[in-house]
């Protein structure tokens, strides 16, 4: 049996660690060959080699790579960084790559396991003896044939481009690694970041600890609000959490296919109440508030309610996929509408220490938040306008924006596979918002073959299939239950 990977970023790792722990990698039949052409293997752009002031947020507990060890990145950042507090520190992701490439290398040794550092830009499919073969083409034009099984993990989504700045000189699109983008920067330049997110963060971290700007840096963004912060782990008894496997089947019987959302609402009430949670008190405190009301909620003071939330959120995770397919429509829309926005305040959380840094540099004058932008122009400077009709001039825009999800601004420049594969119906989109899969095999639906059984797809394009799917624990358990499930 030969099986390809085609794309070796955490995603890929991911797949290749399953392989492995499945016992399928000790079947001298089994052969596999993985194909990325990025000089670092199994970390991808988020864990690649940057500034030490990127930093997870998550904790180590939820990053292992060993579906079957859930502590391994605990126990490896003990031993090797006993700085740290092995289970609750959110480290620099750079670490996190060391540690993905450390449990990884072993397996790129093995006889049965091929590493091909070359880009693939189009895949073909055969039929034989009533099933379909796999052939690949690297950007030389050299063809890799006869793959049994095929795994796509590539591709992390283009940065949006609210304001129709790319190509523009002094703007920076994407800014990662940190470390050769921003590198450059005048430190008498005026910088302007665009952006309240989790990237947001990182570049004024990066910005104040590494560069001495002698302006103050700005960040521009059209929403107030930030995220919540990760807290200490809840130490108390395991919560009550209905939302499981058994209930989801259940849910998907008796209704038709389908799980209203009104259920899901009622049970994950029912759940809070069982887990002595006051919701009104977490949200009256907690809910999404500026950059002052947020550092004066969280910081010198304990947070036990929270973090039973957030543990509650962690039970929740796994299954955000199952009950978001589960929805109808309709209820999809409702759920974007009325839910998402204030969940997803819950469920993505800041560094701590990347919120402090943030708060003390505006008390030092030496950064300022702009929360009402609506245009960027660009003459000699660029000029930025907020909705309360200020301006300001800045010579360096960097984009944080977060990612676009429609697949029609994937281009050829950016990512020469899926365009092709896309242009020529070997994968589908779903509704300009992603790649089109089955789910919970997340098998390629494909338009000559329908779906393809020996095909899938894992990694950010599904975010609106496996929702939620934007961090290790998610990737790791998929990758498993391809693995585990679905392949023969």
């Amino acid at each position: 049996m030969k099986i390809a990977i085609v794309g070796f970023g955490v995603s890929g790792a991911a797949l290749l660690m399953a392989l492995k722990t499945s016992g399928k990698l000790d079947n001298n039949d089994v052969q596999v060959d993985i194909f990325d052409p990025r000089a670092e293997f199994a970390v991808g752009p988020a864990y690649q080699k940057d500034t030490k002031y990127l930093l997870l947020n998550a904790f180590p507990t939820a990053m292992s790579l060993n579906n079957n060890e859930p502590l391994d990145f605990s126990n490896w950042l003990e031993q090797h960084y006993p700085q740290y507090e092995a289970k609750v520190d959110l480290v620099p992701r750079t670490i996190y790559g060391e540690y993905a490439k450390e449990r990884i290398e072993p397996l790129l040794n093995l006889d049965n396991v091929n590493y091909y550092q070359q880009e693939i830009i189009d895949i073909d499919t055969r039929q034989e003896n009533n099933s379909l073969l796999y052939q690949l083409e690297d950007v030389d034009g050299d063809l890799y044939d006869d793959y049994d099984y095929l795994f796509l993990a590539v591709g992390v989504p283009d940065y949006q481009d609210f304001y129709n700045l790319r190509g523009t000189p002094d703007y920076i699109h994407n800014p990662y690694p940190v470390i050769e983008k921003l590198k450059d920067i005048d430190e008498d330049k005026h910088v302007a970041i665009i952006g309240s997110g989790l990237t947001a963060f990182d570049l004024v971290n990066y910005l104040s600890h590494e560069k001495e700007l002698t302006q103050q840096i700005g960040v521009f963004t059209n929403r107030p609000e930030f995220n919540s912060l990760r807290v200490p782990p809840y130490p108390g008894a395991k919560l009550v959490y209905s939302l499981d496997k058994d209930w989801i089947n259940q849910e998907l019987q008796e209704n038709k296919g389908f799980i209203p959302l009104d259920r899901i609402v009622e049970t994950v009430q029912a759940d809070i109440i069982a887990n002595d949670i006051d919701l009104d008190a977490i949200r009256a405190k907690y809910d999404p508030v500026d950059l002052d009301k947020t550092y004066q909620i969280y910081f010198g003071h304990e947070h036990p309610e929270l973090s039973k939330v957030q543990a509650y959120i962690a039970r929740l995770s796994p299954n955000l996929g199952d009950l978001y397919m589960g929805l109808t429509k309709s209820d999809l829309v409702r759920f974007h509408l009325d839910y998402a926005p204030l969940f997803a305040h819950y469920q993505v959380r800041l560094a701590p220490d990347a919120v402090e840094n943030m708060y003390h540099l505006t008390k030092q004058d030496k950064l300022f938040i702009v929360p009402d932008l609506i245009e960027i122009e660009k003459d000699k400077r660029f000029t930025l306008k907020s909705l309360s009709g200020e301006t300001f001039e800045a010579d360096i825009v960097i984009n944080a924006t977060g990612f676009a999800y429609n697949t029609d601004l994937i281009t050829k420049e950016e990512n020469a596979l899926l365009r092709k594969l896309l242009d020529k119906g070997f994968l589908l989109d779903k509704d300009k918002r992603g790649i089109l899969v089955t789910w919970p095999e997340t098998q390629i639906i494909n338009q000559q073959f329908g779906k393809l059984d020996t095909a899938f797809y894992i990694g950010p394009w599904l975010t609106n299939t496996h929702f939620g799917n934007n961090n290790v624990k998610a990737l790791v358990r998929k990758a498993n239950e391809i693995v585990d499930n679905y392949m023969g």
